[in-house]
């Protein structure tokens, strides 16, 4: 216990460190040379360049670029790289030619695949074919860019491979994650033969008709990690009704990890599924965090670490220093798009298990480094019901702190789902577990952001076809909202409207809070009822709907939350508004007394 303390002690001497090295500029010596690892495995490869090395403990959270030299004339660039298993995560992205010698920045991204591509190719050709792909999800084909990757012109210069330090095993004894990189370069022809052309995404609405709408706000597909499911599986799925076996949902965000390689192709799928919506997205993965691109159609730097140059010697330079997830939600707002926090308490960091495990699965970002009033969204259900059991609870108290903060930030839940249908694991779960409804002007993606940038939201959280629950405010002075909306009045009647409980199911109740904290229960019936409740004070209102599960053997057991709103503000008057109360308080006594 004693050594594991000293490690943890370790690891947060580093983490705290890290950014005020970055800023002072030094230089990192990596072991640069033979390890424990031969050749990479996978299909043969006949690299030009092999660099060998050894990443320190002290690098854990960065980012380590190789440099790589690209002559005119080249058509593919392969590259293959293993690291050493036991607790270690190297992560892969990869950035075309630099400008001079400039860092390389946004415009030179082309593609991550994190630690599930380990054989990545770019050319000019686009991707393999679905049969190629589900035959072997990771395997090489000769002349056509990895799903993950940016299909395009090679241009000569000095390219990247970008090496993401994401966990050295802290009980590894040297404290070091051996690495090795394999290059080739080819200047085959028939690899640019038929260049990549995407395909135009149709930004027209679905449906032009206001109302609420139910979607999947974290999905994965064929451009995250390799092997997850198609892009026809996991649209199928999505889009078929409940009543057939699917998610029968109206969309989904198809958020791939990190990489923009998807959204050229889900214009080919578009027409088949007419009045359906996809929406161009990316899950930022950050060493310390995950987070949602939705909507702004454009790469974001994921690199929230130091960034280095790794020299033949081993010299890794300082390129850039630490940055906060706050300059990336900056530049989704600013390209037009939302910002979501996914799976807040998700995997807690603070236990070696899920450091191994789920790196970066919780937000371990402080306030000033996320800046909330840049974030739309918070995920409270992030999956499974074994999730349910033990994260929600947690991830809902996240929720409340950020808004007892002053963040008016909409509650969503999502399935994470990279399997489309199918549950692999307990774990794991199907497009739709959980959903979130957002009532959007327009099912475009233009009004599902601004749905949820509103707060128009509520979460069904184990699926679309539970319970629905609406939540209005009728303010006494005339004012009124839906969940998100801030209405001007001091007190107000709030109504609850639920519907689609199942006959026969255990007994619900609709739960009033009040800035987070319960005040009032009422059981409702199958299959539903419109409840009142008086808002009697200022403070941000929203309900759960729950399920009694208490059993005859255990009655102890708590109300499984069913469905969650976002809340309605009832405002504290404004300092000019308390003064006009006064002044016509004021005057009426003085009418009174004269």
């Amino acid at each position: 216990m004693i050594h594991r303390r000293r490690a943890l002690l370790l690891l947060v001497l580093v983490a705290l460190a890290l950014p005020l090295r970055a800023l002072a500029g030094d230089v990192t010596q990596i072991p640069i040379g033979p390890n424990s690892l031969g050749a990479c495995p996978g299909a043969a490869i006949t690299p030009s360049q092999v660099v060998s090395g050894q990443f320190p403990v002290a690098l854990m959270g960065s980012y380590v670029m190789l440099p790589i030299e690209v002559p005119e004339g080249t058509t593919q660039l392969r590259v293959k790289y293993c690291y050493e298993g036991g607790g270690n995560t190297v992560d892969l992205g990869l950035w075309q030619s630099r400008d001079g010698v400039t860092p390389w920045s946004t415009p030179q991204f082309r593609g991550w695949g994190g630690s599930s591509h380990p054989d990545v190719a770019v050319t000019r050709q686009g991707f393999s074919s679905e049969a190629e792909y589900l035959a072997d999800p990771r395997g090489y084909v000769p002349g056509r860019t990895t799903r993950g990757f940016l299909p395009g012109p090679l241009p000569a210069g000095t390219w990247a491979a970008e090496l993401g330090v994401g966990a050295v095993s802290e009980t590894d004894a040297d404290q070091l994650a051996d690495f090795r990189v394999e290059i080739e370069l080819s200047s085959d022809p028939a690899y640019a033969s038929d260049p990549y052309l995407p395909a135009p995404y149709d930004a027209t609405p679905a449906s032009s008709e206001p109302g609420w709408y139910a979607g999947d706000l974290h999905v994965h597909a064929e451009h995250s990690a390799l092997g997850d499911a198609t892009m026809t599986e996991v649209f199928d799925y999505a889009f078929k009704p409940l009543g057939e076996g699917g998610a029968g949902l109206d969309f989904v965000t198809l958020s791939d990890y990190v990489t923009s390689s998807a959204w050229g192709e889900i214009g080919r799928y578009q027409p088949l599924h007419p009045s359906k919506l996809v929406i161009r997205s990316a899950e930022i993965i950050t060493y310390r965090g995950h987070a949602m691109n939705h909507g702004s159609a454009r790469y974001v730097d994921h690199r929230a670490g130091p960034v280095y140059e790794l020299a033949p010697n081993g010299d890794a330079s300082l390129l850039r220093a630490a940055q906060p997830p706050s300059t990336m939600f900056a530049a989704i707002v600013g390209a037009g798009g939302i910002a979501q926090l996914n799976h807040v308490t998700t995997c807690p960091s603070n236990t070696p298990y899920c450091r191994r495990t789920c790196r970066g699965c919780p937000w371990d970002y402080s306030s000033e480094e996320t800046q909330y009033g840049d974030v739309a969204a918070i995920e409270v259900q992030s999956g499974s019901v074994f999730k349910y059991e033990l994260f929600t609870q947690a991830a809902i108290a996240f929720w409340d702190a950020a808004l007892a903060a002053g963040a008016h930030i909409a509650a969503v839940g999502s399935s994470d789902s990279h399997n489309a249908g199918v549950a692999a694991d307990a774990l794991d779960s199907p497009i739709g577990q959980a959903t979130t409804v957002v009532y959007a002007e327009a099912l475009s993606e233009q009004g599902i952001l601004d749905g949820v940038r509103a707060g128009h939201t509520y979460v069904k959280l184990f699926g679309n076809g539970g319970p629905d629950v609406r939540l209005d405010a009728i303010g006494d002075a005339g004012g009124a909202g839906i969940m998100g909306d801030s209405i001007p009045d001091r007190s107000a009647t709030l109504v609850a409207t639920v519907s689609g409980i199942e006959v026969g199911a255990k007994q619900h109740f609709v739960k009033l809070f009040r800035n987070g904290v319960l005040t009032d229960s009422v059981p409702v019936d199958a299959p539903g009822g419109v409840q009142l409740f008086r808002a009697e004070s200022p403070g941000r209102y929203r309900v759960q709907l729950e399920r009694d599960r208490k059993t005859p053997m255990n009655q102890t057991l708590a109300d499984v939350i069913v469905v969650l709103t976002s809340p309605v503000y009832v405002p504290e008057p404004s300092a000019a508004a308390t003064m006009l109360a006064a002044a016509v308080a004021l005057g009426s006594l003085r009418r009174a007394r004269g």
